[in-house]
């Protein structure tokens, strides 16, 4: 099991060290150098990070996906220099192009493509949905393969935690659904407090905390009780899914990305393609 230094933003703080389960030392320092020899041969930043997270996927299958992204790429990285400005212009892309590339091939065996656009091409194909919202708030178009081509049927919106501005994305993602398409959400969940204030434990903004007492979780509402999207698919183990039936009737998922092939995700996804073809 290896230990990850959380440093404290106020001086004189200690730090703490956080456990990450099935990973080892070895491991980390090999994450390390991949991501490090990525940003020096990448063109762009974003695409080394990504690579470099698919790559711990694959290394660390058992580990919590979030601690990897969290406490093995954002620290290494903070520990490089980057500021705290500088992870949040690159992760937002990293995140979206680890995630399809962990989960495009498996999509595509069911007939299903993944797709970041650009601005001008997204745009173009939401005016061709009739769906008014700007081009930025989608971040992966969903298409199903038809005998006349590929067909959009939905939209993912990738969130590294729930804080992340995730309402901004809750006009598109309505529009999405009042057309009848599906609009899922896929999150790392991550949120923890270094020292002083905590003990730099991952445990997410979902209820991974708190979720036995009657704290109230508004976040986990977005989902359970307003419906704002379809479903919720968590990628921290740490996260309570939902119980079996909820107010809104959409549910949060909470997946591991190297379960046995289909898993939840690419599950209801192929379902909601098929219900679109019938």
């Amino acid at each position: 099991m290896a230990s990850i230094e959380v440093k404290s933003a106020q001086p004189g703080v200690e730090s703490v060290w956080v456990d990450v389960a099935n990973v080892t030392d070895e491991q980390c320092l090999e994450i390390y150098s991949t991501l490090d020899s990525l940003i020096g041969t990448e063109p762009q930043v974003s695409d080394a990070v990504a690579k470099a997270f698919v790559h711990a996927i694959e290394l660390c299958s058992e580990a919590n996906p979030s601690d990897l992204w969290h406490h093995l790429i954002y620290r290494h990285l903070r520990n490089r220099g980057f500021s705290d400005q500088r992870w949040k212009r690159v992760s937002g892309f990293a995140l979206e192009r680890g995630f399809l590339g962990i989960y495009s091939v498996r999509l595509e065996d069911h007939g299903i493509r993944a797709r970041i656009l650009s601005y001008n091409e997204a745009e173009r194909l939401l005016k061709s949905l009739s769906i008014p919202v700007k081009p930025s708030k989608i971040d992966i178009f969903l298409e199903g393969n038809t005998s006349g081509g590929w067909a959009v049927f939905g939209a993912i919106h990738v969130k590294s935690s729930i804080a992340e501005r995730i309402q901004d994305d809750v006009p598109a993602s309505l529009a999405f659904i009042d057309r009848g398409l599906v609009s899922v959400a896929v999150t790392m969940d991550v949120k923890s407090f270094p020292p002083p204030h905590g003990d730099g434990v991952n445990h997410g903004e979902l209820g991974g905390r708190s979720f036995d007492t009657d704290k109230a979780r508004p976040k986990r509402a977005y989902i359970e009780e307003l419906g704002q999207f379809d479903a919720l698919f968590s990628f921290n183990l740490r996260t309570p899914p939902s119980p079996s039936s909820t107010p809104s009737g959409k549910m949060i998922y909470t997946l591991s990305m190297m379960e046995p092939q289909p898993d939840r995700l690419v599950e209801y996804l192929a379902a909601a393609w098929r219900q679109r073809q019938d």
